[in-house]
């Protein structure tokens, strides 16, 4: 059977209308097969239906009559017979109708709705093979131009599978829907609020994918693109590496200039993480359309909720990321959370860190300060552990970082007493709040803890009231644009400029070589005639040197006076251009760049160049970002006690790079015998003990031993 079909169909792609009879007559044996299975089905049935089938989807796009009928006849047959067709067969159906699909003789709408129905088959294998198609074939249609008409309806189908479907078909629709946001087919607002309302589903396993995948930061690893950037990037970072070193293998090897190359390396990795940043799929938060209405919705799912603590929890960060990042007001999850706030709970370094995501500048201080003292009394007192404590201050830091007017003078002062600490963790962790506040707000700190003043508070600039905001002045880095413009017109001055020193030298070198030689001649003329050759050779070597001396005096003076308008006018020029940047000129993708790397410069230069005044690096958003990690609380800085396979990983490593300790060098023959000095040092004790000279060196006194060794040296020196 199977041999016939295969040289039948093989004859019909060659020449489809002499064999039409043929075909028709094994179309009708197919009908026939089917209704006789759905009698008395049996295993022989099924691979013969199998093959018919197989058979009139490779032919049928010969025979335009047979288009509409075929895939209906598939379609109600696996879709009212689903549950009763064995397992073989209904995979067999599914290819032909995908076949049928990609040579455009079904409509890919209907078979995506047909395929999420039979997602809830109780076929793993079925299941794997529809979910895979319906990714790959969306993303084709989208491939070149997003298809929005049929997005809209297959949208709206799954939408309604996520509330009326099973359970094991609405977990697949969802993940579907967020694999197609991931590989950036669907990324718009419409899937992102599908996603959101799959975080309010009743069943358990939707609600966990979606809250996955708002909470989830590594999505864009998949991402091509974002490939392609880190790879350029990586380029970047070795090039200027290489320059660095190309620096430092030039000049004068130093420690001082290894430790600033090294520091150099160090920032230079510091700012390729930066850029780096995880964009994942925590940029659909931005693209709610109602974020507070989401927000209160969650807040009441979780009075609803009796799941494990691990779902809560998740809700719980959903909610102060969406709060922070829209700056939304929901007083009532603050008291909330609070009462999950201690020390004895497992998860309290995220809680703590959802406490510090959903502070921001617009929620009134009157909230956030129940919340702040009761971390403070809860975690922050002498009776806890360092490491609790540690962590206490860390979320107070944060919190403060997002609404500093949290915070009262007294209880600030009280945190920034532990910087004297015996723990250093406690104690890093109250200099990073000071730190914080000598930014923010120095007032509120202690005299002794103000420090000295940056640039920035020095011009005047006082802290913000709650609810006022302070407006852009000017590009962040554009001073270190007006430096790199400045560099290069100094250096265009010096260029023209040297030239005309150069003259100028020239002139007064003639000048001094024409008096210094009439001094000689006439020192000459001296010499012969009068007996006072001596004072005249005095007076022409005071002459000398007062020429010389005003020579120099001029030189200086003129260059001092030189630089003073060079500087003068370079500084005008600066004043100048900062207006021009941002009055006349729209800045390029090249004057960021150079921005940036005036910063990476000012960044890597060693603190010897920084005397003196106190710098402050310009203007910068904020690297922190809006995610906020519970590793930023949980930084302890104190090493953690190692296993007892770290220690022996440690050891081993140890013996591979120590060096083999033995005889320079080897035996010609490893079979010979060893020296008789080899066999003397390994001698028994009791073999030895009778010999003459170990007797007398057993024997000997102190000043015995002395006065030998006395006269060793001296024979020793003198032989020298």
């Amino acid at each position: 059977m199977a041999a016939s079909l295969a040289t039948l169909q093989n004859q019909i792609r060659k020449d489809p209308p002499s064999y039409k009879d043929d075909f028709a007559v094994q179309y009708e044996y197919l009908k026939s097969k089917i209704a006789l299975f759905f009698v008395s089905p049996s295993s022989e049935l099924n691979d013969e239906i199998s093959e018919l089938i197989m058979f009139a989807s490779h032919c049928l796009k010969c025979y335009p009559i047979y288009h509409e009928e075929f895939p209906k006849m598939l379609e109600n047959l696996i879709r009212k017979h689903n549950s009763v067709l064995p397992s073989e067969l209904r995979v067999i159906i599914c290819k032909s109708l995908i076949i049928l699909r990609n040579r455009d003789l079904y409509q890919p709408v209907l078979l995506m709705k047909l395929f999420f129905e039979l997602l809830g088959c109780p076929d793993k294998f079925l299941r794997d093979m529809l979910k895979t198609h319906i990714i790959t074939d969306i993303r084709n249609i989208n491939l070149k131009n997003s298809n929005n008409k049929m997005n809209r309806a297959i949208q709206a189908f799954i939408h309604s599978m996520l509330f009326k479907a099973s359970p094991i078909a609405a977990k697949i629709a969802i993940q579907i829907m967020i694999e197609l946001y991931k590989k950036h087919v669907w990324n718009d607002s419409k899937t992102v609020n599908i996603i959101a309302d799959g975080c309010l589903s009743n069943n358990n396993k939707v609600m966990v994918a979606a809250l996955t995948f708002f909470l989830s930061n590594d999505s864009s690893k998949k991402d091509e693109e974002a490939d392609s950037s880190e790879d350029d990037e990586k380029q970047e970072k070795a090039k200027k590496i290489h320059n660095l070193m190309k620096t430092a293998g030039v000049t004068k090897k130093a420690k001082n200039k290894m430790k600033k190359l090294e520091r150099a390396r160090l920032i230079l990795h510091k700012e390729s993480k930066k850029k780096r940043k995880p964009e994942g799929s925590f940029l659909a938060i931005h693209l709610l359309n109602d974020p507070q209405t989401f927000a209160e919705k969650l807040y009441k799912e979780l009075g609803r909720l009796n799941e494990k603590f691990d779902i809560k929890l998740m809700v719980i960060q959903l909610i102060a990321r969406v709060v922070g990042v829209h700056q939304l007001f929901l007083f009532n999850f603050y008291p909330y959370l609070q009462k999950y706030l201690s020390h004895s709970q497992v998860h309290c370094t995220k809680l703590l860190a959802a406490a510090a995501q959903a502070s921001h500048p617009l929620v009134p201080p009157d909230v956030i300060e129940p919340v702040l003292k009761h971390i403070a009394n809860t975690f922050i007192s002498d009776h806890q552990t360092n490491e609790v404590m540690a962590v206490g201050i860390n979320a107070v830091r944060e919190i403060c970082a997002r609404c500093p007017l949290s915070i009262d003078k007294d209880l600030l002062q009280d945190l920034a007493q532990y910087k004297k600490h015996t723990d250093k963790g406690v104690s890093m962790a109250a200099r990073s709040l000071i730190s914080l506040f000598r930014t923010i707000n120095r007032s509120l700190l202690a005299k002794a803890d103000q420090g000295k003043p940056d640039e920035a508070l020095q011009s005047g600039t006082a802290p913000l009231d709650y609810g006022a905001s302070k407006p852009m002045e000017s590009i962040p880095g554009i001073e270190f644009l007006n430096e790199s413009s400045s560099e290069e017109e100094e250096e265009a001055e010096a260029d023209e400029g040297g030239e005309a020193d150069a003259s100028q030298l020239g002139t007064k070198r003639k000048r001094l070589s024409s008096s210094i030689s009439s001094t000689g001649s006439s020192r000459k003329r001296r010499r012969t005639i009068s007996e006072g050759s001596a004072g005249g050779r005095a007076a022409s070597k005071r002459q000398r040197t007062s020429s010389l001396s005003s020579l120099g005096k001029s030189r200086k003076t003129g260059a001092r006076s030189r630089s003073l308008s060079e500087t003068s006018t370079a500084g005008s020029k600066v004043r100048k251009t900062a207006d021009e940047w941002m009055t006349e000129k729209i800045l390029t993708e090249e004057d960021f760049k150079r921005i940036e790397d005036k910063r990476l410069e000012w960044m890597m230069q060693g603190k010897q160049q920084r005397k003196g005044k106190r710098q402050s690096s310009p203007e910068r958003e904020d690297d922190n970002g809006e995610i906020l990690n519970p590793s930023n609380i949980e930084h302890i800085s104190k090493h953690k006690k190692m296993t007892k396979e770290e220690r022996l990983e440690t050891i081993r490593k140890g013996r591979k790079e120590k060096k083999s300790y033995g005889p320079k060098r080897e035996k010609m023959d490893p079979h010979a015998s060893s020296t008789n000095t080899d066999k003397r040092k390994n001698k028994p004790f009791l073999m030895v003990v009778h010999k003459r000279g170990i007797k007398e060196r057993t024997k000997k006194s102190f000043a015995e031993k002395q006065r030998d060794l006395k006269k060793k040296l001296l024979r020793a020196a003198r032989s020298k």
